[in-house]
């Protein structure tokens, strides 16, 4: 009877436990979404993960079917990051001009028809101009949005406050390639779908109205800030934005030419790395917040890297392959939300966005030259041509994180 005694005390310490970290969580998010505008442009985030998430791998099936090589593939896929570079300048002074909502609305209607209009055609070049135009108008939406929550959100829950608009952006990726599983990727229905998507990703920023930030004055954004006085938070930047495209737009091209490989992996394997991405942001900002943002940023992306170079090996289990997806992208995207916590954390005031833009540009710049990079492995060998490249980026984050292990004590 006094084990059953002890047992139930047991029990009830675990749920009353379990029941204050619940209700920590819940105040935490609560005080982290009071700011005006941070459950909207989250929604807005959604739609635009979604169109995101279907696009890529829709874009790289399409081209497929052209027999298109890896590399060939990649550089499309990538293509977007020069406009996103190029808007990433200007974007401020749009703002300045004719507002957040102005401008970040009339890029996503570029991107709408940009995205709706590739599949017209058949031509490289077009390709890469279209994927240019549409990065242009994706690249507002993405600087100004990060700038506004930099604006509205107060330094202590910024970790969580950007894990949260990752995650948004993470529950998008896991809708998006539905679109390919009901419609196919040859159709013209899923292209005008994902256009649709990035329409509905406008209708949360038009609710805005009368709450954006004051202040659209910045200094020029460029790299070198973060280069110059960040390279752990740049570093960050070039993994993950290196690291995520190659996966999500070379992954299901593989996965087609592995004949052992299921062909319902070619759809799925996208959804679970979003999956992964999504359920892992918060609980590694709340431990990144604890034990230290660099130390939880290096043992993640190890993690995760190893993860990633282990599918090429699995592709025959698709259980196996799902799980090291799952795993791969949600531990590396993680260091997206360590990396802006760092941001934040190292720059103040309108350095702040200025140094978020850079940090847009070298991801993008990551996206351009990841893909095409891990493509060209991947054609000369497809099956240690992903761990060659992982392992290379993971070397490159590991070292500048440990030589700048004693410059900056805020993380």
């Amino acid at each position: 009877m006094r084990l059953q005694f002890q047992f139930l005390e047991t029990v009830n310490g675990l749920d009353n436990s379990n029941s204050q970290i619940i209700t920590r969580i819940r105040g935490q998010l609560d005080k982290a979404t009071t700011a005006p505008g941070m459950v909207m442009i989250s929604l807005s985030a959604v739609a635009l993960g979604a169109a995101f998430g279907g696009y890529l791998p829709l874009i790289s099936l399409w081209m497929e079917t052209f027999n298109i090589s890896f590399q060939r593939i990649g550089i499309v896929c990538g293509a977007s990051a020069v406009g996103v570079v190029s808007s990433a300048y200007f974007a401020p002074k749009l703002a300045a001009r004719y507002g957040y909502i102005l401008t970040i609305n009339v890029g996503l209607v570029v991107a709408a028809i940009m995205t709706v209009a590739f599949r017209f055609t058949d031509n490289y070049g077009l390709w890469l101009a279209l994927r240019f135009v549409s990065g242009l108008g994706l690249g507002l939406h993405w600087v100004l949005t990060e700038a506004w929550l930099a604006n509205i959100v107060t330094e202590k829950y910024r970790t969580r406050v950007m894990a949260i608009y990752a995650t948004a952006i993470s529950i998008g990726f896991a809708i998006g390639p539905m679109v390919i599983w009901l419609f196919g990727a040859l159709s013209i229905i899923p292209f005008i779908i994902m256009g649709a998507l990035l329409i509905l990703a406008a209708l949360p920023i038009l609710r805005l109205k009368g709450h954006e930030p004051k202040d659209s004055q910045t200094r020029s954004a460029s790299p070198l800030i973060l280069i110059k006085k960040a390279p752990t938070v740049a570093s960050a930047c070039i993994v993950v934005g290196s690291v995520d495209l190659a996966l999500i737009s070379l992954l299901p091209a593989m996965i087609t030419r592995t004949p052992e490989a299921a062909p319902i992996l070619a759809l799925i394997i996208v959804p679970a790395m979003a999956i992964g991405a999504t359920i892992l942001q918060y609980p590694i900002a709340i431990i990144a917040d604890k034990h230290g943002l660099r130390k939880v940023g290096v043992m993640t992306v190890c993690a995760g890297l190893i993860f990633a170079s282990l599918i090429p090996f699995f592709l025959g289990s698709v259980l196996l392959t799902l799980l090291f997806g799952f795993l791969a992208a949600g531990l590396v995207y993680g260091l997206y939300s360590i990396g802006l916590a760092m941001l934040s954390r190292r720059f103040s005031g309108a350095e702040i966005v200025a140094a978020n833009a850079g940090f847009v540009i070298l991801f993008e710049l990551s996206n351009l030259m990841g893909p095409w990079v891990a493509g060209f492995l991947l054609d000369i060998n497809m099956r240690y041509g992903l761990p060659i490249f992982t392992f290379a980026i993971g070397i490159f984050y590991v070292s500048i994180s440990w030589i700048r292990r004693h410059t900056n004590s805020n993380y």
